[in-house]
C-alpha cells in the first residue's frame, strides 16, 4: 500500500518519508513538520488512530488522512472525531486521495462518499 500511495502523490508532492513503525511516524513528524501525514490503520505496534490520537495530543498542525480497506462508517466517525481531516477508502483512492488532500488543504474535512 505503501509504496501505492507514493506512486500515486510524488508527480504532485514531495514525499519526507514512509513509515512502518508507528513510534518512528511520530519522531519523522517532529523533525519534519509535514502539512499532512498520510496514515494506514496497521502499524508496527500501534494502529493509525492512536497515532492520529497521539498527534493531535501532541498539538501537531499537520492534516492527518487516513487511507484504510475498511469501509466501515463507525471508523469513519471514530477517526473524525478524534481530529483526523479526511478518510479515504482503499477502493476509492484514485478518485478521492487527491480529492481529500485537497479538501483539508483548503481548510475542509473530507469524508468518503456512501
Amino acid at each position: 500500500m505503501r509504496q501505492a500511495l507514493v506512486d500515486l502523490l510524488q508527480e504532485n508532492c514531495d514525499i519526507t518519508a514512509t513509515i512502518a513503525d508507528g513510534n518512528a511516524v511520530m519522531k519523522e513528524v517532529a523533525i519534519t513538520g509535514p502539512d499532512i501525514v498520510l496514515l494506514g490503520v496497521a502499524f508496527e505496534g500501534t494502529t493509525g488512530f492512536e497515532i492520529a490520537r497521539r498527534l493531535r495530543r501532541s498539538k501537531c498542525q499537520a492534516k492527518i488522512i487516513i487511507v484504510s480497506f475498511s469501509e466501515s462508517r463507525d471508523l469513519v466517525r471514530a477517526a473524525l472525531a478524534i481530529g483526523v481531516s479526511g478518510y479515504v477508502f482503499m477502493s476509492r483512492l484514485l478518485d478521492d486521495l487527491p480529492a481529500a488532500i485537497d479538501a483539508v488543504c483548503g481548510g475542509q474535512v473530507f469524508e468518503p462518499q456512501a
